[in-house]
């Protein structure tokens, strides 16, 4: 008796689900493009898996992907890719530029002309994460604020890629070259409200988050975020 009573206080300690909510968002991505040092700020979109837990604490389950254009030329993308990959600073001097690659790189009589032309890359970022969300009590209001963090993954690529394989091509294949596009791990933290109507099953939410890529080449700065969202209980 006395272990089947432990047991059933126990199971009441546990957090009880209230209800799975399923849900989408739109905002604003304000942050800087890793493989060029651009900025890559602009709308984003995704969505989310909440699992409320006695209206304490939410578990979500989140995607957002948000992409940008920006306009680069060889040169600048590649005293980028010079220093973070070779370790390289030439002080953004054009005639140490084409010396190193012709004498590092082997690119036979690199021109100033295919170093100054403007390209067009395309920056994409899918944030994937995983949050937990701590409701702060206010009382019987149907605002309720919240804050709270947690981890995740952000699959970086860009098309400025393509750049580093015309240098592959110039140099005969002769270098390692090791593109940018890599999956970063990340951190971030959140602070928003939701409002949820009493008896209804749906909320609205605004939040901020804070993010981190991390890793050598995730680029320098946090990732700010501005999102506004609908949750569904089914």
């Amino acid at each position: 008796m006395k272990r089947i009573s432990m047991f059933v206080l126990l199971l009441s300690a546990i957090p009880v689900l209230a209800g799975p909510q399923l849900g989408g968002r739109f905002g604003y991505y304000d942050g800087n493009e890793p493989r060029t040092g651009g900025e890559a700020s602009n709308p984003s979109f995704g969505g989310q898996f909440v699992m409320p837990m006695l209206g304490l604490v939410d578990v979500e389950v989140s995607a957002s992907y948000t992409s940008t254009e920006s306009d680069i030329t060889m040169e600048d993308y590649l005293f980028n890719y010079i220093e973070e990959e070779e370790g390289v600073d030439l002080g953004g001097d054009l005639d140490s530029l084409l010396g190193y690659l012709e004498d590092e790189w082997g690119w036979e009589d690199p021109t100033q002309g295919q170093l100054i032309e403007d390209y067009t890359a395309k920056f994409h970022d899918l944030d994937l994460g995983l949050t937990l969300k701590l409701n702060v009590p206010v009382g019987t209001v149907p605002l309720q604020p919240y804050i709270g963090g947690g981890g995740g993954a952000h699959f970086i690529v860009s098309d400025a890629d393509l750049l580093i394989q015309f240098v592959n091509q110039q140099t005969g294949g002769e270098i390692d070259i090791d593109p940018y596009d890599h999956v970063h791990p990340g951190v971030h933290g959140v602070l928003g409200a939701k409002f949820q109507p009493a008896k209804m099953p749906i909320s609205i939410f605004a939040e901020y988050k804070i993010a981190q890529a991390l890793g050598d080449e995730a680029g320098s700065g946090g990732i700010n975020s501005y999102t506004l969202g609908v949750n569904l209980g089914f």
